[in-house]
């Protein structure tokens, strides 16, 4: 068959999953990216700390609670970049670097793939379906800058040859001062150590157990050097055993949320549970990868299965490798299609530098709009003032009231962005809090007798809750307390009482 004739500028694959979602994130994904919890906030306060004192921070300057306690900031690189981005258009800059991270990861796997020798159309499928799986954590938070460095990690154990010292030196020492998810980076090499040492073992011919245990000496090499360079930092040392001893946290794994194990009722985690039936359904149809990639797939199912979190990796190793080995079977049964032979003919030619400058200046532009396109705000400016406390933060400021505040978990990252001026009991940084600090601001939310000899042990004299809160509503009877603001978001109580008579908004559920 002769292949059709196509322009000679016409998109890359590669070059069109990036202009796609470049494109399509900001516009359907943008209000959960910064609104989802209150970790974005967090960042870009943490991010103008460092950048306004010329360094990392070492001892805590935002809660009361831990005052000037020792910390290790374990995402500060990023931080940076998430304050940068946030100075040139406040949440669109924002939305407009993780987006470029987001569809830079998806565009590098499809290219990934291509190269492997899988068919485009495998290649995208499968990018799409990783885009898919991903979609529960695309935030404006660090750990996205993690995801192309696992795909580079990635690239290099997959060489036909093995993975060259330096370079994988080189990126963990970079992936350490980005984000804590080098760990994971350990055990993925760990992994292909472990698949190569069964190979040397259980091969039948001379070569590939030659060629097998050539691979494992070099990971056993490679590993500690990995570990080591993840020391290159301002932290030294400490970075790499801090983000170990907040995994070792028993109580903080059970109660946060992302570590729990997924719950199949949410309709977010089915596109996993349905993957994972499509992996077992693989299986069962005799498709045998190798023993590296089958302990990869093995290793990442069971640490998504413990830890939803862990979904993410699974999505951007175990995913891709089972497509190289479903790539035979694909060929022959969907490959030598026509349709699939002009979408492989147009995939395999095209450019991609000036699709991917499009996306660029599309984000930039946003940037600089700080969200708006054609007079549309296609990013909103502001918070969300339905999930976070804006009007009652902006009273309480510009009456400069201040001090010991009780608040909601979710609130803490919006409230160092919103109001530095007050130190703030809790925030999203539990691994510096620790499980047993968090473990006793839930009681308090939550009721739990002696709840108020808490308050009182921590001298607390402000508290900002949810207005239709069960903690809100039995405060407000409280003898002492008295409601100094409340609208349909949130309640500020006090005490002593500052005010004769509150400020009741609409929709206040503590009327």
């Amino acid at each position: 068959m002769t292949p059709p004739r196509t322009s000679r500028w016409h998109p890359s694959l590669p070059a069109v999953v990036f202009l796609l979602w470049g494109l399509l994130i900001p516009v359907f994904e943008s209000d959960a990216m910064v609104n989802a919890d209150g970790d974005p906030a967090r960042h870009i306060r943490h991010g103008e700390t460092i950048l306004a004192q010329g360094g990392v921070i070492r001892a805590d300057p935002f809660s009361f609670t831990r005052a000037g306690e020792p910390f290790v900031g374990f995402e500060y690189g990023t931080q940076v970049l998430l304050a940068l981005g946030h100075r040139a258009g406040g949440l669109a800059g924002l939305v407009a670097l993780s987006t470029l991270v987001i569809a830079l990861t998806l565009a590098l796997l499809t290219a990934w793939l291509i190269r492997r020798g899988a068919d485009p159309l495998l290649a995208v499928a499968t990018s799409t379906l990783v885009a898919v799986l991903t979609n529960i954590h695309w935030l404006a938070r660090p750990h996205i800058f993690s995801w192309p460095l696992v795909l580079v990690l990635l690239a290099l154990l997959e060489r036909d040859r093995p993975p060259p010292v330096w370079p994988v030196v080189f990126l963990f020492a970079l992936w350490s001062n980005l984000h804590g998810g080098f760990v994971y980076g350990w055990l993925l090499i760990g992994m292909y150590l472990v698949g190569h040492l069964v190979t040397a073992w259980s091969a039948a011919d001379a070569g590939p157990r030659a060629q097998a245990r050539g691979r494992a000496r070099r990971l056993g090499l490679l590993l500690p050097l990995a570990v080591a360079a993840t020391a290159v930092n301002p932290y030294g040392w400490q970075l790499p055993w801090h983000v170990v001893e907040f995994f070792r946290d028993a109580p903080l794994r059970d109660l946060t949320h992302e570590f729990l194990s997924p719950d199949f009722h949410a309709p977010d985690l089915l596109p996993f549970l349905a993957t994972v039936l499509g992996v077992l359904v693989l299986f069962a149809r005799s498709l045998r990868p190798s023993w590296p990639h089958l302990i990869v797939v093995a290793g990442n199912l069971a640490m998504a299965l413990v830890s939803q979190r862990n979904i993410i990796f699974f999505a951007l190793t175990a995913v891709p490798l089972l497509a190289l080995d479903l790539a035979s079977a694909w060929e022959r049964r969907v490959g030598g299609r026509p349709f699939a032979q002009r979408f492989a003919a147009s995939a395999r030619s095209g450019v991609t530098i000036p699709y991917a400058l499009v996306v660029l200046l599309a984000l930039g532009g946003l940037t600089l709009a700080r969200g708006t396109v054609g007079g549309l705000q296609v990013v909103r400016e502001g918070f969300n003032p339905a999930r976070f406390p804006v009007d009652i933060v902006r009273e309480a400021r510009r009456d400069r009231l201040e001090g010991r505040l009780f608040h909601e978990f979710v609130w803490g990252g919006y409230l160092l962005h919103a109001w530095p001026e007050q130190r703030v009991f809790i925030d999203g940084g539990s691994d510096f809090y620790g499980g047993a600090h968090l473990e006793s601001h839930r009681a308090v939310i939550g009721l739990v007798p002696g709840w108020r000899d808490s308050l009182l042990a921590w001298e607390i004299d402000r508290a900002l809750l949810r207005s239709d809160g069960p903690l809100a509503s039995e405060l407000a009877r409280e003898p002492g307390w008295q409601v100094w603001g409340c609208d349909s978001t949130a309640a500020l109580l006090t005490r002593p009482p500052l005010r004769p008579e509150p400020r009741l908004g609409a929709g206040c559920g503590l009327r």
